[in-house]
């Protein structure tokens, strides 16, 4: 019976785009593996650049990069955020999207906005998606005006001005 009406739970889920489904991983910040019974699958962030991508988008040993390792070298703990956030083999709600996963870490709040809100990510520049722009800039700006993350350091001039030279 149990058995059942998990098949069902998780038909309706998939039927409204919305899962529920466990950790099994955190490979980054940005990038979480879940499973689905016996199934897994990985997902990235939906509508952010995580400082992992940014850091991966630069050239190699350039000004991006080099500010990257020395904001984590300055602050260790940041590198391991989501870490702190998720917890492994517990069940999370995710919104799958055609770009990425929406994964709801603290009630509404999305995994996305909390490392908005850390400094950790900016909001994709073409990103335009009713839902959660409001969500994604409000916690962008609050970053930037309590100045965390790549907002205190210089990360953010030198790695979205060779995001844009692509």
């Amino acid at each position: 019976m149990l058995k059942l009406f998990l098949c069902f739970f998780i038909v309706l889920s998939l039927d409204a785009d919305i899962i529920l489904a466990r950790l099994e991983n955190i490979i980054s910040n940005e990038k979480q593996k879940f499973g689905l019974d016996n199934y897994t699958f990985k997902c990235n962030l939906y509508g952010v650049l995580a400082l992992e991508t940014l850091y991966n988008k630069s050239k190699t040993n350039s000004l991006c990069q080099k500010s990257i390792d020395a904001f984590y070298k300055k602050y260790p703990k940041k590198k391991y955020f989501t870490y702190n956030i998720l917890k492994y083999k517990q069940l999370y709600h995710i919104e799958n999207k055609k770009t990425g996963c929406v994964i709801y870490a603290k009630g509404q709040v999305t995994l996305a906005e909390l490392l908005l809100n850390e400094g950790l990510a900016i909001k994709k520049p073409i990103f335009k998606d009713e839902e959660f722009e409001y969500y994604y800039t409000a916690a962008q700006k609050k970053a930037k005006m309590q100045k965390k993350g790549l907002w205190n350091e210089d990360i953010f001039t030198s790695c979205v001005a060779e995001l844009y030279e692509k």
